[in-house]
């Protein structure tokens, strides 16, 4: 008798054991699913603001940039929203739009990615996790070039108007090349049940 208690409870755990791995496996390949598709739909964000900052840059200057970057960054992001289930936004800790205000979570990533890059490390400027309010992905904006026109040091006058107009909170100024101005955002929030 006391062998088929101990062969049971070998099976017990060993039973046990193959299904907390399976469950494990499928938790990751759940998370490793949704972090391409978090990249995607960044990718997505990003392909379709950059080019019409750009051409804005280029037929109105930067106080068109600014314009383009108040109405249509918010539009992408409610579009790619409602196609993917997914809530996307952009936010930083010297924020431009008070509405896009940092919270702890984001605040968390942006304070890693900013230490990232103080160490040099630009590889790992991404970050996901699941969370009680879903699945959170953030990718760390950089300052290029580009950005250097609305949210750098030294900004034409005809910038500082326009910011003041579509932004008269604007803390997003003062940036150098290189340095994390932001993060984009986004939560796949948890299905109700």
């Amino acid at each position: 008798m006391p062998r088929l208690t101990l062969a049971n409870t070998v099976l017990a755990i060993t039973v046990f054991s193959f299904t907390s791995l399976q469950v494990s496996a499928d938790q990751n390949n759940a998370q490793t699913e949704l972090t391409q598709q978090a990249k995607q739909l960044v990718a997505q964000f990003a392909g379709q603001l950059k080019p019409q900052l750009k051409q804005a840059l280029q037929s109105g200057g930067a106080a068109h940039a600014v314009d383009v970057c108040a109405e249509t960054a918010p539009a992408i992001a409610q579009n790619l929203s409602v196609e993917s289930g997914w809530i996307i936004r952009r936010t930083s800790d010297k924020s431009r739009n008070p509405e896009a205000q940092a919270d702890t979570w984001e605040q968390a990533r942006i304070d890693a990615f900013k230490a990232a890059v103080l160490a040099d490390d630009t590889q790992g400027l991404e970050y996901s996790e699941q969370t009680t309010e879903g699945f959170r992905y953030a990718k760390a904006q950089l300052t290029e070039g580009l950005c250097l026109t609305c949210h750098g040091k030294q900004l034409a006058d005809s910038t500082k108007t326009a910011l003041k107009t579509f932004y008269p909170e604007d803390r997003a100024k003062g940036y150098e090349l290189g340095e994390v101005r932001g993060i984009f955002s986004l939560t796949k929030p948890v299905k109700p049940k």
